[in-house]
């Protein structure tokens, strides 16, 4: 054992885990990996394309998770979740399947954090992540213009700092743990996906007969995001300078903002609109990637005009066209991260032929033991010669 007195009266099994961890993480292991997703995701000459296998826990399992309702209101149980299953990755199954799983854990409060800040009347049933029901009218919404958008001692604000701190506490013993996992931002969604939250699906009209309010709007999300991503600096834990992670994969730059609601305007609709207020995230951020699930290849060609955009991140690739996003992305030399190919694509080769570097791939398993046994196989047909 290596770790000091190791514990703050932690429930048995996080300290079973942690100790654990603590004698079997491989810092080494982890700057390799870090390393080939870099190389990646600077376009350079790889000698596999990095992969993350994701497979659902183990039923069977050493450590079962807790279930969601019970880990969202105890971050000693938070912390374990996040250490056996998130994402459909593992930290502590990592060396069962030997991928290139960047370790990461972050407050897991779901999508409505900074809507939280606004009065977003949020709610978390059984198992289910928490959701937020928007006002109810616009003389309602008013409300949020009166609230000062860097006061984070409302909403989620204080269960998210508390997170973080027990967090930091609870590793305080374990000095291997800490030199392995980064501790990174939660989920703070995006300028226009916080406004949905709030303002209901009567926000897209609103981009037609009241411009000037989603402006106002937006602008209020942009400051409480960036405002509360620098709050929370001094309590989370990047360990690879110019890198963040988000969603169990290396991020260039030091933000991911969520974009599933953009993807039902238009292209015009999102560069006069949305486009500034996502820079300007990016910009004071020092740099950052945009997600989006769905089909929405269509606005890539205005992301890709963002001065500060460092990665794309697909979260549904195959509703896109993934050629011809590729072509686009690199051409300015923009990665593309989490990118998810059939199985047959990764088995033949095609994967390394169509998309030789400026990717990372994730892929689906149906158990811990398939994952292991699949990443033996790709580990050979991912590889080329440098």
């Amino acid at each position: 054992m290596t770790g000091g007195k190791r514990g703050i009266g932690m429930i048995d099994e996080l300290k079973r885990l942690l100790d654990q961890l603590e004698d079997t993480l491989d810092p080494a292991e982890q700057r390799a990996i870090h390393e080939r997703h870099a190389r990646a995701l600077r376009f350079e000459p790889v000698d596999r394309l990095p992969i993350v296998m994701q497979y659902p826990a183990p039923p069977d399992g050493q450590y079962p998770p807790f279930p969601h309702r019970q880990a969202f209101h105890d971050p000693q149980k938070m912390l374990f979740n996040e250490l056996v299953h998130a994402f459909e990755t593992s930290i502590c199954h990592h060396a069962s399947v030997r991928d290139d799983l960047p370790f990461t854990i972050r407050a897991n409060c779901g999508t409505v954090v900074i809507a939280s800040l606004f009065g977003g009347r949020w709610e978390q049933h059984n198992d289910d992540p928490p959701w937020a029901r928007p006002y109810e009218s616009l003389d309602a919404l008013e409300a949020v213009f009166d609230l000062d958008p860097l006061d984070f001692t409302r909403g989620l604000g204080p269960k998210v700092i508390a997170i973080y701190q027990f967090y930091n506490q609870a590793m305080a013993d374990y000095p291997n743990v800490r030199r392995c996992v980064n501790v990174v931002l939660p989920d703070l969604q995006g300028p226009f996906d916080n406004a949905e939250l709030l303002r209901g699906s009567d926000l897209y009209m609103d981009l037609y007969d009241r411009p000037e309010l989603v402006r106002k709007l937006m602008e209020r999300m942009v400051r409480a995001q960036v405002g509360f991503a620098r709050h929370l600096q001094d309590l989370i834990a990047e360990r690879f300078d110019g890198y963040a992670h988000q969603h169990a994969t290396v991020l260039p730059g030091r933000i991911l903002i969520r974009n599933d609601t953009p993807i039902n305007v238009s292209a015009e609709m999102y560069r006069e609109h949305i486009a500034g207020h996502d820079e300007s995230v990016l910009s004071q951020m020092g740099g950052g990637g945009i997600h989006f699930c769905g089909k929405g290849e269509h606005l890539v060609p205005e992301i890709l005009k963002l001065p500060s955009l460092t990665a794309i991140d697909l979260g549904q690739p195959e509703k896109n066209d993934l050629d011809g996003i590729y072509r686009q992305t690199s051409a300015r030399r923009i990665p593309i991260i989490r990118l998810r190919l059939p199985e047959q694509d990764l088995l033949s080769g095609s994967a390394i032929r169509r998309f030789p570097t400026g990717v990372s791939l994730c892929h689906a398993n149906r158990s811990l033991s398939e994952a292991g046994k699949r990443m033996a196989t790709l580990e050979t047909c991912l590889h080329r010669s440098i």
